[in-house]
Protein backbone atom coordinates (compact mmCIF):
# COMPACT_ATOMS: atom_id res chain seq x y z
CA UNK A 1 0.00 0.00 0.00
CA UNK A 2 2.81 2.41 0.90
CA UNK A 3 4.40 1.95 -2.52
CA UNK A 4 1.03 2.64 -4.13
CA UNK A 5 0.64 5.85 -2.16
CA UNK A 6 4.16 6.93 -3.16
CA UNK A 7 3.32 6.50 -6.86
CA UNK A 8 -0.04 8.18 -6.31
CA UNK A 9 1.44 11.28 -4.72
CA UNK A 10 4.72 11.32 -6.65
CA UNK A 11 6.77 11.30 -3.43
CA UNK A 12 10.36 11.09 -4.70
CA UNK A 13 9.25 9.42 -7.93
CA UNK A 14 7.29 10.40 -10.99
CA UNK A 15 3.58 10.08 -10.25
CA UNK A 16 2.16 7.04 -12.00
CA UNK A 17 -1.57 6.37 -11.41
CA UNK A 18 -1.45 2.92 -13.02
CA UNK A 19 1.45 1.76 -10.85
CA UNK A 20 -0.31 3.25 -7.84
CA UNK A 21 -3.47 1.33 -8.68
CA UNK A 22 -1.54 -1.90 -9.11
CA UNK A 23 0.04 -1.68 -5.68
CA UNK A 24 -3.24 -0.63 -4.02
CA UNK A 25 -5.01 -3.60 -5.62
CA UNK A 26 -2.30 -5.95 -4.35
CA UNK A 27 -2.64 -4.56 -0.82
CA UNK A 28 -6.44 -4.77 -1.01
CA UNK A 29 -6.21 -8.41 -2.09
CA UNK A 30 -4.20 -9.05 1.08
CA UNK A 31 -6.97 -7.48 3.15
CA UNK A 32 -5.29 -4.23 4.24
CA UNK A 33 -8.20 -2.01 5.36
CA UNK A 34 -6.82 1.30 4.07
CA UNK A 35 -6.15 -0.30 0.68
CA UNK A 36 -9.69 -1.70 0.56
CA UNK A 37 -10.99 1.76 1.40
CA UNK A 38 -8.80 3.52 -1.14
CA UNK A 39 -9.79 1.09 -3.87
CA UNK A 40 -13.44 1.58 -2.94
CA UNK A 41 -12.97 5.34 -3.20
CA UNK A 42 -11.40 4.89 -6.63
CA UNK A 43 -14.44 2.94 -7.81
CA UNK A 44 -16.85 5.41 -6.24
CA UNK A 45 -15.35 8.40 -8.04
CA UNK A 46 -13.73 6.81 -11.08
CA UNK A 47 -10.11 7.47 -10.12
CA UNK A 48 -6.99 5.85 -11.66
CA UNK A 49 -8.95 5.41 -14.88
CA UNK A 50 -11.39 2.97 -13.26
CA UNK A 51 -15.07 3.09 -14.21
CA UNK A 52 -17.49 4.33 -11.58
CA UNK A 53 -18.90 1.20 -9.95
CA UNK A 54 -20.89 2.03 -6.84
CA UNK A 55 -21.86 -1.53 -5.83
CA UNK A 56 -18.19 -2.52 -6.02
CA UNK A 57 -17.18 0.59 -4.07
CA UNK A 58 -19.69 -0.30 -1.38
CA UNK A 59 -18.46 -3.89 -1.22
CA UNK A 60 -14.87 -2.73 -0.74
CA UNK A 61 -15.87 -0.15 1.87
CA UNK A 62 -17.81 -2.80 3.80
CA UNK A 63 -14.80 -5.14 3.75
CA UNK A 64 -12.68 -2.35 5.25
CA UNK A 65 -15.50 -1.51 7.67
CA UNK A 66 -15.40 -5.08 8.99
CA UNK A 67 -11.86 -4.25 10.10
CA UNK A 68 -13.10 -1.06 11.84
CA UNK A 69 -11.48 1.34 9.38
CA UNK A 70 -13.31 4.57 10.26
CA UNK A 71 -13.37 6.35 6.88
CA UNK A 72 -14.76 3.21 5.22
CA UNK A 73 -17.58 3.06 7.75
CA UNK A 74 -18.54 6.65 6.97
CA UNK A 75 -18.31 6.24 3.20
CA UNK A 76 -20.29 2.99 3.16
CA UNK A 77 -22.93 4.52 5.41
CA UNK A 78 -23.29 7.56 3.15
CA UNK A 79 -23.83 5.40 0.07
CA UNK A 80 -26.45 3.33 1.89
CA UNK A 81 -28.21 6.34 3.38
CA UNK A 82 -28.44 8.14 0.07
CA UNK A 83 -29.15 5.06 -2.03
CA UNK A 84 -26.26 6.08 -4.27
CA UNK A 85 -26.21 3.44 -6.99
CA UNK A 86 -27.53 0.80 -4.59
CA UNK A 87 -30.80 0.33 -2.67
CA UNK A 88 -30.98 2.61 0.36
CA UNK A 89 -30.67 0.91 3.75
CA UNK A 90 -31.17 3.44 6.53
CA UNK A 91 -30.93 1.02 9.49
CA UNK A 92 -27.57 -0.29 8.26
CA UNK A 93 -26.41 3.25 7.48
CA UNK A 94 -27.24 4.34 11.03
CA UNK A 95 -25.40 1.35 12.49
CA UNK A 96 -22.31 2.05 10.38
CA UNK A 97 -22.30 5.75 11.22
CA UNK A 98 -22.57 4.94 14.91
CA UNK A 99 -19.57 2.60 14.65
CA UNK A 100 -17.61 5.25 12.78
CA UNK A 101 -18.58 7.82 15.37
CA UNK A 102 -17.36 5.56 18.17
CA UNK A 103 -14.03 5.22 16.36
CA UNK A 104 -13.68 8.99 16.05
CA UNK A 105 -14.17 9.17 12.27
CA UNK A 106 -14.92 12.80 11.53
CA UNK A 107 -16.93 12.09 8.37
CA UNK A 108 -19.21 9.71 10.27
CA UNK A 109 -19.61 12.26 13.05
CA UNK A 110 -20.58 15.09 10.69
CA UNK A 111 -22.95 12.99 8.59
CA UNK A 112 -24.65 11.50 11.64
CA UNK A 113 -25.08 15.02 13.05
CA UNK A 114 -26.90 15.90 9.82
CA UNK A 115 -29.15 12.87 10.20
CA UNK A 116 -29.96 13.81 13.78
CA UNK A 117 -30.79 17.37 12.74
CA UNK A 118 -33.01 16.31 9.84
CA UNK A 119 -34.52 13.16 11.31
CA UNK A 120 -33.16 10.85 8.61
CA UNK A 121 -33.35 7.27 9.85
CA UNK A 122 -33.55 8.53 13.42
CA UNK A 123 -35.76 10.84 15.48
CA UNK A 124 -34.87 14.53 15.31
CA UNK A 125 -32.55 15.42 18.17
CA UNK A 126 -31.20 18.94 17.75
CA UNK A 127 -29.28 18.87 21.03
CA UNK A 128 -27.38 15.75 19.99
CA UNK A 129 -26.95 17.10 16.44
CA UNK A 130 -25.36 20.25 17.80
CA UNK A 131 -23.02 18.24 20.03
CA UNK A 132 -21.92 16.10 17.09
CA UNK A 133 -21.51 19.08 14.77
CA UNK A 134 -19.24 20.68 17.35
CA UNK A 135 -17.06 17.56 17.50
CA UNK A 136 -16.85 17.32 13.71
CA UNK A 137 -16.17 21.05 13.43
CA UNK A 138 -13.28 20.83 15.87
CA UNK A 139 -12.01 17.83 13.88
CA UNK A 140 -11.85 20.08 10.81
CA UNK A 141 -14.90 19.21 8.69
CA UNK A 142 -15.59 22.48 6.85
CA UNK A 143 -19.34 22.07 6.30
CA UNK A 144 -19.79 20.91 9.89
CA UNK A 145 -18.14 24.16 11.03
CA UNK A 146 -20.73 26.06 9.04
CA UNK A 147 -23.71 23.98 10.22
CA UNK A 148 -22.55 24.16 13.85
CA UNK A 149 -22.24 27.93 13.53
CA UNK A 150 -25.72 28.11 12.02
CA UNK A 151 -27.18 26.22 15.00
CA UNK A 152 -25.34 28.54 17.38
CA UNK A 153 -26.67 31.59 15.58
CA UNK A 154 -30.24 30.30 15.53
CA UNK A 155 -30.18 28.87 19.04
CA UNK A 156 -31.03 25.38 17.79
CA UNK A 157 -30.20 22.54 20.15
CA UNK A 158 -28.97 24.96 22.79
CA UNK A 159 -28.62 28.63 23.63
CA UNK A 160 -27.77 31.24 21.03
CA UNK A 161 -24.07 32.10 20.99
CA UNK A 162 -23.36 34.69 18.30
CA UNK A 163 -19.64 35.27 19.00
CA UNK A 164 -18.95 31.53 18.81
CA UNK A 165 -21.10 31.28 15.69
CA UNK A 166 -18.99 33.97 14.04
CA UNK A 167 -15.82 32.15 15.08
CA UNK A 168 -16.90 28.94 13.35
CA UNK A 169 -18.22 30.72 10.28
CA UNK A 170 -14.77 32.26 9.96
CA UNK A 171 -13.10 28.88 10.48
CA UNK A 172 -15.21 27.47 7.67
CA UNK A 173 -14.17 30.34 5.40
CA UNK A 174 -10.52 29.62 6.21
CA UNK A 175 -11.16 26.08 4.92
CA UNK A 176 -12.66 27.47 1.71
CA UNK A 177 -16.34 26.78 2.49
CA UNK A 178 -18.13 29.50 0.56
CA UNK A 179 -21.56 29.43 2.20
CA UNK A 180 -20.00 30.53 5.48
CA UNK A 181 -18.90 33.78 3.84
CA UNK A 182 -22.51 34.52 2.91
CA UNK A 183 -23.55 33.68 6.46
CA UNK A 184 -21.06 36.17 7.89
CA UNK A 185 -22.43 38.92 5.66
CA UNK A 186 -25.98 38.14 6.72
CA UNK A 187 -24.92 38.12 10.37
CA UNK A 188 -23.33 41.54 10.02
CA UNK A 189 -26.57 43.06 8.78
CA UNK A 190 -28.75 41.17 11.30
CA UNK A 191 -26.43 41.54 14.30
CA UNK A 192 -24.25 44.66 13.89
CA UNK A 193 -23.39 44.51 17.59
CA UNK A 194 -21.52 41.25 16.93
CA UNK A 195 -20.02 42.14 13.54
CA UNK A 196 -20.17 45.91 13.01
CA UNK A 197 -17.73 46.15 10.08
CA UNK A 198 -19.94 46.06 6.98
CA UNK A 199 -17.03 46.56 4.63
CA UNK A 200 -15.38 43.38 5.92
CA UNK A 201 -18.76 41.64 5.86
CA UNK A 202 -19.19 42.57 2.21
CA UNK A 203 -15.68 41.28 1.54
CA UNK A 204 -16.66 37.90 2.94
CA UNK A 205 -19.75 37.96 0.74
CA UNK A 206 -17.80 38.87 -2.40
CA UNK A 207 -15.26 36.15 -1.66
CA UNK A 208 -18.08 33.62 -1.32
CA UNK A 209 -19.80 34.83 -4.47
CA UNK A 210 -16.62 34.17 -6.44
CA UNK A 211 -16.37 30.54 -5.31
CA UNK A 212 -17.82 27.59 -7.25
CA UNK A 213 -21.24 26.58 -5.98
CA UNK A 214 -21.57 23.27 -4.17
CA UNK A 215 -22.78 20.34 -6.29
CA UNK A 216 -26.51 20.54 -6.85
CA UNK A 217 -26.74 24.16 -5.71
CA UNK A 218 -27.35 27.32 -7.69
CA UNK A 219 -24.55 29.79 -8.33
CA UNK A 220 -23.82 32.32 -5.59
CA UNK A 221 -23.85 35.14 -8.14
CA UNK A 222 -25.95 38.12 -7.10
CA UNK A 223 -26.05 37.21 -3.42
CA UNK A 224 -24.14 40.37 -2.50
CA UNK A 225 -26.19 42.86 -4.52
CA UNK A 226 -28.27 44.10 -1.57
CA UNK A 227 -25.19 44.63 0.58
CA UNK A 228 -23.38 46.38 -2.26
CA UNK A 229 -26.29 48.79 -2.66
CA UNK A 230 -25.98 49.94 0.96
CA UNK A 231 -22.31 50.90 0.73
CA UNK A 232 -20.59 53.66 -1.16
CA UNK A 233 -18.12 53.32 -4.05
CA UNK A 234 -15.03 53.59 -1.85
CA UNK A 235 -16.33 51.03 0.61
CA UNK A 236 -17.20 48.63 -2.20
CA UNK A 237 -13.73 49.04 -3.68
CA UNK A 238 -12.14 48.40 -0.28
CA UNK A 239 -14.29 45.28 0.15
CA UNK A 240 -13.20 43.93 -3.24
CA UNK A 241 -9.55 44.29 -2.30
CA UNK A 242 -10.14 42.68 1.09
CA UNK A 243 -12.01 39.77 -0.48
CA UNK A 244 -8.84 38.74 -2.28
CA UNK A 245 -7.09 38.20 1.06
CA UNK A 246 -9.37 35.43 2.30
Amino acid sequence: LLVGLIYDRGDGVKADPQKALGWIEKAAAQGFPQALHNLGYAYEFGEYGLPVDLPKALSLYLQAAEKDFGPALGNAATILRDGKGVPADLPLAVALFERGLALGDRHSTAEFAYMQAEGIGVSVDLTYARELYEVAAVQGVDWAMRDYADMLERGEGGPTDLPRALEFYQRAVSEGYAMAGLDIAEMAWAHPDVFPDRVEALAYCLWAEAQPALPGMASYAGRCDAAMAELGPEERAEARVMANSF
